[in-house]
């Protein structure tokens, strides 16, 4: 007598349809903590990035007994104009301090705007002798938030593009407090006001002893790397530290600092490139100048600090420590933060 063959019973329609529910739900229950954890490493980056970048500037203080200005213009002037061009910012200044001597050494720093990639003609020109250098050395991890979500740099033509965003403007000072008095304000019309209360201002290097407020209440570097809505809904811009055109080499062609920033009135030209004078919340939107004067895309000197982590922003204070602040400080607890000697020394309770 034969025995019966007993086959292995498989899964019906209806239990298939059960497991492939449940393996949904637990997807849809852990992305949310997978994501979250990506963006806490991005923000612990980011938070590395601007102690990296503050300590750098702290090395060169050392070294020099000085901070780096915000921005310098060089004195050559440019092709077939009066006045100044365009020089570096602190970015190209401290590139030694981290651990970019490489490309500090390749750099032509003397000539007719060296923070100016793209300068026309070629007499004397170091913006053009500095063009291939900085394209090949692309993006430095440094300068740029890992949660930033805009373009790398701006496209220039069909050839070329614009050197690489940084992500981290220096902080030169602030506007319209409103329990202190600044009056170290240059006003660059639609484009803002540009101040020289902070301690990156253009084309002066300030001391420590210049930060009588305490270097623990000073800010030094204020985060810029994500995305600000614009007035049309679901249209964006993102708002780097040099605005969206320029990148992290640019810095200014005026020979003053704020308040007579431009002290000949020989440029036409008053932009102060990588660094910002607040003036507005962080992450403050809509992005228009129209709203908020001194908005601006190429470059508003009072765009907002921005990015894309949740609910607030990066900065370095002059100590050298690094703090996360929410875009819901108070506003003028923020410019006394930007401000080096403003008389109410302002810390933030953690």
């Amino acid at each position: 007598m034969k025995t019966p063959v007993r086959r292995a019973r498989g899964f019906t329609l209806v239990e298939l349809l059960v497991v492939i529910a449940i393996i949904g739900i637990l997807v849809g229950l852990l992305l949310p903590a997978v994501q979250a954890a990506r963006e806490a490493a991005r923000r612990m980056q980011c938070s590395n990035n601007v102690k990296q970048l503050s300590l750098a500037l702290l090395n060169y203080e050392s070294a020099l007994r000085k901070f780096p200005p915000g921005a310098i213009h060089s004195a050559v002037p440019r092709s077939g104009s009066r006045g100044f061009s365009f020089g570096p910012s602190f970015y190209g200044m401290v590139l030694p301090y981290f651990e970019q001597s490489t490309l500090f050494n390749s750099l032509t720093m003397i000539g007719r705007s060296p923070g100016y990639i793209h300068e026309g003609g070629s007499a004397n020109n170091a913006g053009l002798a500095n063009r291939d250098v900085v394209l090949a050395a692309g993006p430095l991890p440094m300068t740029r938030c890992p949660s930033g979500s805009g373009p790398i740099s701006a496209r220039r033509n069909s050839t070329f593009n614009y050197e690489p965003f940084a992500h981290y403007a220096g902080v030169s000072g602030c506007v319209d407090p409103v329990t202190f008095v600044e009056n170290r304000l240059f006003d660059d019309g639609p484009l803002g006001f540009i101040s020289g209360g902070g301690m990156m201002v253009a084309n002066k290097g300030m001391k420590i002893a210049a930060c009588t407020d305490g270097t623990s209440n000073t800010i030094l570097l204020g985060e810029m790397s994500g995305r600000l809505e614009r007035l049309t809904p679901n249209t964006y811009s993102y708002v780097a530290a040099s605005g969206t055109v320029h990148g992290w080499l640019m810095g200014t062609r005026v020979d003053g600092t704020p308040p007579a920033l431009d002290p000949g009135g020989t440029t036409g030209d008053d932009r102060v490139f990588n660094t910002v004078s607040l003036r507005y919340s962080p992450n403050q939107e809509p992005f228009a100048n129209q709203l908020f004067p001194g908005m601006g895309s190429n470059v508003g000197a009072n765009n907002p600090l921005n990015s894309n982590h949740v609910g607030g922003v990066m900065i370095g204070l002059t100590d050298g420590s690094v703090q996360f602040i929410t875009e819901n400080i108070e506003l003028e607890t923020l410019k006394k933060l930007a401000t080096r000697d403003d008389g109410i020394p302002t810390g933030l309770e953690l």
